[in-house]
């Protein structure tokens, strides 16, 4: 009773409590969100986010007027990563008002990460990309495969943590490391045709 007093007090003061949340991410109304740490996710509400290395994969999504016609623009999938401790974060993104403007910002994202005080905060940025058809993506896996890469916004540790749940569930083969995992994983994705020119491959070094 005395403790719900205390508290009921301190509210009336004005004060307020720290959130419970360690990172919490503000996304523009022009981001919309693919992944979050490895894990699928749409929208573009508020992220609550664990204190240290975090990643989210996005697409700016908006429409322009041009010529008196409406567009529909959809970039790539940008990736982002960074890291925080107990903070409120901003990302933001330019507004794009035509063509010219869209075809720069797909070649070349303009993004700001920032906090409450309006400075920058470091990340790395990125582009998951796919080639050939677009339709039926695996989000997921891809972002496994690529946080296995050197590439500047990758996060080995989302890897190791998602890798052998989606092997698992699909009933795949797991190796004695991530690497032979991944091997594995993608092998059995495959058509016959790529698998066949694998094999080949691989016989060729041998």
């Amino acid at each position: 009773m005395k403790l719900r007093t205390a508290i009921l007090a301190l509210t009336a003061c004005g004060l307020s409590f720290p959130s419970l949340a360690d990172i919490n991410l503000e996304l523009p109304y022009s981001a919309e969100l693919v992944l979050v740490n490895g894990v699928k996710k749409d929208g573009n509400e508020p992220l609550v986010l664990k204190n240290g290395e975090n990643q989210i994969a996005f697409r700016y999504q908006d429409g322009y007027r041009e010529n008196g016609e409406y567009q529909l623009f959809k970039s790539d999938v940008i990736i982002v990563k960074f890291n925080g401790q107990d903070a409120n974060y901003r990302l933001e993104m330019p507004k794009l008002r035509n063509e010219m403007e869209t075809f720069k910002f797909n070649n070349n994202p303009s993004i700001k990460l920032t906090d409450t005080n309006g400075q920058a905060i470091n990340f790395e940025q990125d582009k998951l990309m796919k080639s050939g058809i677009q339709f039926g993506r695996d989000y997921e896996a891809e972002m496994v495969a690529y946080n296995l890469t050197d590439n500047a916004a990758a996060m080995k540790s989302a890897a190791i943590t998602t890798l052998p749940a989606k092997v698992d569930l699909d009933g795949k083969q797991q190796g004695e490391n991530v690497a032979e995992t991944m091997l594995n994983y993608w092998y059995e994705q495959a058509d016959p045709a790529t698998q066949a020119r694998f094999k080949a491959r691989i016989n060729q070094v041998q």
